[in-house]
């Protein structure tokens, strides 16, 4: 039986997802086990991000002149390769520069997956993002379990092994993907001319400036959670259950996430993401026994996945359908980019002047409380909103 197009970004998207749900939450813990500091962490941790700035604005003219496929193929190679580059212990020096290797590639491999994942939804209307997304969700849960066993088995190290054989899988199966239609912008110029233009949106400014401050609190929780989990006794193991968890409350909300926002509207299911967020910050800040912080995952469904596709498909309403691809970039500029470095730069300092990360948390949750004040009094609906997703 001959896979769909849809159902072979859905395995794309497992794979992809395999490899990060595999090294980015213990990512931090890693970087302790060598003996790196907190800010020295923070530096490793915010080099993907700001790898991000240089690398998204730059692939969509590369995706362009040599198609997608080509792109996908290239970047899943060489980020396979670079995993292997943390086995080997060199020093603080060798962790920057394997961490600039991977993120090199690596930060290629998702916005790619969502331009397909955008394409199709828009040459076929029975596909939504979330439902190919959810594939994702997937591969997040099924890799939480495995790497918490693998660490507690043989040693946290084995992390890299399992990415890098994800990424060979994304590799391998990239192969199977229809050949690409040539796009018309070609030229990287036209890139950055278009963000001026799609700037000019007071609303998508506002919607920017929100969601880099989100992702500055929520970071946290993304990078710093094994530590946090460990913190109040937690093994590796009991980790890994809660990032599995986390994956199985994605699959709901992402499959559903089109009903939800043409019922509830943009600005109403933005505003209760960001108070989910809020609510998990504040309940991580209380909870000091790690099995208790694992019915918190719940929320994650409604911070994380809900969160994702109404920024998705909010800048997808707010800007030009000519600069969609310009205004998604701005998207993931803001939140895996500079919202990201804010965040491991700002967890890293308080963590470096003893305050413990339950803190940490509860210092985010008031700040993003503040956010959701500012988005239901300043974020307008705008007219394109009334045309559902």
């Amino acid at each position: 039986m001959k896979l769909s197009e849809a159902w072979r970004l859905r395995i794309l998207y497992f794979l992809a997802f395999c490899c990060t749900a595999s090294w980015l939450p213990v990512m931090a813990d890693f970087c302790k086990s060598r003996g790196l500091t907190g800010t020295q962490t923070s530096l490793i941790l915010s080099i993907t991000p700001v790898m991000m700035f240089l690398v998204q604005p730059l692939y969509g003219s590369f995706a362009d002149k040599f198609g997608f496929k080509k792109c996908l193929i290239f970047s899943s190679f060489f980020a396979s390769i670079s995993f292997l580059g943390y086995l080997h212990d060199g020093g603080y020096t060798w962790l920057i520069l394997v961490t600039l290797f991977m993120s090199l590639f690596y930060n290629t491999i998702q916005p790619v997956l969502d331009s397909l994942a955008l394409r199709l939804e828009q040459s076929n209307p029975k596909f939504s993002y979330g439902s190919l997304r959810i594939a994702g969700a997937a591969g997040w849960s099924f890799t939480g379990i495995l790497t918490g066993q693998v660490i507690d088995g043989i040693n946290i190290n084995a992390i890299f092994i399992i990415s890098s054989v994800s990424m060979a899988l994304v590799f391998a199966f990239t192969f199977l993907l229809n050949p690409d239609a040539r796009e018309k912008n070609s030229s990287s110029a036209s890139v950055f001319k278009n963000v001026g233009t799609v700037l000019k949106t007071p609303s998508l400014i506002f919607l920017l400036v929100c969601v880099f401050l989100i992702s500055a609190g929520a970071t946290t929780i993304w990078n710093f959670y094994s530590m946090y989990m460990k913190e109040n006794g937690a093994s590796a193991s009991l980790v890994g259950y809660g990032l599995s968890f986390q994956g199985l409350c994605e699959l709901p909300l992402f499959y559903f996430s089109a009903k939800i926002i043409l019922r509830l509207g943009l600005k109403t299911t933005l505003l209760i993401t960001v108070i989910a967020t809020v609510t998990r910050l504040f309940l991580y800040s209380v909870i000091k026994n790690p099995v208790a912080a694992i019915p918190v995952e719940m929320l994650h469904g409604f911070s994380w996945s809900l969160f994702w596709v109404v920024c998705v498909e909010y800048v997808n309403k707010l800007v030009d359908k000519n600069w969609l691809a310009t205004g998604q970039s701005l998207l993931y500029a803001a939140y895996f980019g500079a919202g990201a470095i804010a965040g491991n730069y700002w967890t890293g300092f308080l963590y470096d002047n003893k305050m413990k990360l339950a803190d940490i948390f509860l210092l985010n949750a008031v700040i993003l409380f503040l956010v959701a004040i500012l988005i239901l009094v300043f974020l307008k609906k705008d007219q394109k909103e009334l045309k559902t997703a």
